[in-house]
């Protein structure tokens, strides 16, 4: 049974090729989830996250130029209804806590991403996972 409900835009942000290629795959198996980029580094996900009008936004802690959580604070300041969640291989107490204070919504850890994600789309996106709410249509991006 096919919708036609809208996906959630997501950019996919890591310096490591090899995990964006994978996260992708994972991202690739949510029928709720469009990829709609990737960058390499915080800098360049904050300019691409407006642009491609993101919704959703997985990211790595470090990362050069800009780490994670410097671009997740200015993400979270400049564009609130923007869904960030870091996606790390360290999973310490204190890294989710800086991870939470800087405006992400989330922490999952790369080895867990196939198992954690559904749960998590649910958590910030409700039932269904393909909506976050009514549609937004404000033009001022």
């Amino acid at each position: 049974m096919q919708t036609t409900q809208r996906r959630i835009r997501t950019l996919v942000v890591d310096d490591s090729p090899i995990a964006v290629h994978s996260i992708c795959a994972v991202l690739e198996r949510q029928p709720e989830v469009e990829v709609v980029g990737t960058a390499q580094d915080g800098r360049e996900a904050l300019s691409l996250a407006q642009a491609l009008r993101a919704e959703l936004v997985l990211m790595d802690v470090q990362m050069p130029i800009m780490n994670g959580i410097e671009a997740a604070r200015e993400l979270s300041g400049k564009c609130p209804a923007i869904r960030v969640v870091m996606v790390t291989i360290h999973d310490r107490p204190e890294l989710r806590e800086v991870c939470r204070e800087s405006g992400a919504k989330g922490f999952i850890l790369k080895q867990q991403l196939h198992q954690e994600l559904p749960t998590l789309l649910r958590q910030l996106f409700g039932p269904g996972s393909g909506r976050h709410g009514a549609p937004r249509k404000n033009g001022g991006s």
